[in-house]
């Protein structure tokens, strides 16, 4: 799952645009199909300078931290920061497919995903060799679309501050669903509106 985010995010190797169909479908990658094509330009767009797993985990980390400094808080003192650049082995997996999971449920939240739309994008996933994330992604499709889910699983807010941040990565917010599941997801997970607003503004920069 860690190479899986790696590559969404960017850290992947970069293969050439003009290259062949097959090139063409990896370098769009599984979060690609399923965003469509006009969507997942702008998503490559955005994660082109990211930069992979460490990269998100550093900035995510700073996203939080600086807003604690402008607000003036102390970060809490009884949890541990266990941001994702940091973390090894099996707890980097977890956290891994957790924003996986974060990803692959904002990119659906506009509701285009229907039956025959599931079964081309696995479909093709296999074609293009992506049998594990085919058999992952087709999974995720059949979980309800629910945000408090994934806010279950969020222990701290640097972790929240990632899940948001790739929810925003993986979502181009043109219909009022997206909007909606955005507002739900932040309430899930507890987000301040000013951090919030912190992590969309450092988003649209990207």
């Amino acid at each position: 799952m860690r190479n899986i985010l790696d590559q969404l995010l960017g850290g992947g190797k970069t293969l050439p645009r003009r290259a062949g169909e097959k090139y063409q479908g990896q370098r769009q990658g599984a979060l690609g199909l399923l965003l469509g094509h006009q969507k997942a330009r702008k998503y490559r767009d955005k994660v082109a300078t990211l930069g992979g797993i460490s990269a998100l985990g550093k900035l995510a980390y700073s996203l939080y931290r600086d807003w604690l400094q402008q607000q003036k808080v102390s970060p809490p003192t009884h949890v541990i920061p266990q941001p994702l650049h940091i973390l090894q082995g099996n707890a980097l997996e977890i956290r891994a497919d957790l924003l996986v999971r974060a990803m692959i449920a904002a990119a659906r939240a506009d509701g285009h995903v229907d039956e025959v739309e599931h079964e081309t994008i696995t479909g093709r996933l296999t074609e293009l060799g992506f049998d594990n994330a085919a058999h992952f992604i087709g999974r995720e499709l059949m979980r309800p679309l629910d945000p408090y889910l994934l806010a279950r699983e969020v222990t701290d807010m640097e972790q929240a501050t990632e899940v948001y941040f790739v929810s925003l990565l993986a979502i181009e917010v043109d219909h009022f669903m997206e909007r909606g599941y955005l507002d739900e997801l932040a309430k899930a997970l507890r987000l301040a509106p000013e951090l919030r607003a912190h992590i969309e503004a450092r988003v649209a920069a990207l």
